[in-house]
């Protein structure tokens, strides 16, 4: 036996383990695909009952997600309308503010022309109570007292605003009406 045969004797018994765990290796490698398998066919079949759920809800849907876009355009006139509506209000309200700011002038003007009227007649009142020929004694004369002048109140005002509601000296009852007849 010379250095060839041994070499050959080698490399035979090499081959031989190598075929020996080849098998081995793709004996193991099938009896591993043989659980992925199985445990994919599990899994498949405990998620088709799932599937089934979810494509009946999607089909379910599917009327609803049709409607989407018509209620959309519905939410988005009765946005446009609202805001249309706020407009309008502010304007109203701007409008009442100048109508008020107005009315509040007016009623201050005519406070003043009431007042000054009032003081009118009473100062001619008082000049010809005076005048007579038997002038009536002051108070002061009379009791010997000095009287303490009574200032006038001034008349309210309110500066662009009118209120209203209860006027100075009444309760707040509105007049009964008069009743037809």
């Amino acid at each position: 036996m010379d250095l060839l045969h041994i070499v050959l004797v080698v490399l035979v018994v090499a081959a031989v383990w190598a075929v020996v765990e080849l098998a081995l290796t793709i004996r193991k490698a099938r009896s591993s695909l043989e659980e992925v398998v199985n445990s994919a066919n599990e899994t498949i079949a405990q998620v088709q009952p799932i599937i089934t759920k979810a494509d009946g809800i999607v089909d379910d849907l599917q009327p609803s997600v049709a409607q989407v876009p018509a209620l959309l355009e519905k939410a988005e006139g009765t946005i446009t309308s609202a805001t249309d509506a706020l407009d309008n209000v502010n304007v109203i309200l701007g409008d009442v503010s100048t109508v008020s700011g107005v009315t509040a002038n007016v009623t201050n003007t005519v406070t003043k022309a009431a007042t000054s009227a009032v003081t009118g007649v009473a100062g001619a009142i008082s000049k010809i109570g005076t005048r007579g020929a038997n002038p009536q004694p002051k108070l002061e004369e009379a009791t010997g007292e000095e009287s303490v002048p009574v200032p006038t109140p001034e008349p309210a005002r309110n500066e662009g605003y009118v209120v209203y509601g209860q006027t100075p000296g009444t309760t707040g009852d509105a007049p009964a009406a008069p009743e037809a007849e």
